[in-house]
């Protein structure tokens, strides 16, 4: 059955360079039928490559699996309610703008699945009764 997965950048960034979870993340983008994301996760995804000196290769990788995404972006009107929902749970800025985005769109795609390597981010969506995929933590 495939996946209907929404990704923050912990659980995409090791599709693109080598990590301990890379081979987990590659089996579950293979069982997904298909990704959404925050538009954010471009910026945090090219600051992580850069950081991390990325090959070509990881470069060239990016550039292809980016259109595999269907992008969602935040409007700056809903920042007051990111800010609310936030201090609730007290998730880092970017972390907690990928889990209201995540919540809004779950609104309108109900078999979206959260798909995250951060723990507190899964922790927040369960708290708040949002489906995580089983191979969060």
């Amino acid at each position: 059955m495939s996946r209907t997965l929404f990704l923050d950048t912990s659980a995409w960034v090791p599709l693109l360079i080598r990590e301990e979870a890379s081979q987990r993340m590659w089996e579950v983008k293979k069982g997904a039928g298909s990704l959404w994301a925050w538009s954010w996760l471009q910026v945090e995804t090219e600051a992580a490559l850069a950081r991390r000196g990325a090959t070509s290769g990881a470069w060239r990788t990016w550039n292809q699996l980016r259109g595999e995404i269907t992008w969602v972006s935040l409007e700056s009107s809903e920042l007051p309610t990111l800010c609310a929902l936030n201090r609730a749970i007290g998730l880092r800025a970017a972390d907690a703008g990928h889990l209201f985005v995540f919540e809004r769109l779950f609104s309108v795609v109900s078999e979206l699945e959260l798909l995250t390597l951060d723990k507190e981010m899964a922790e927040a969506a369960r708290g708040i009764g949002l489906p995580v995929h089983a191979a969060c933590p």
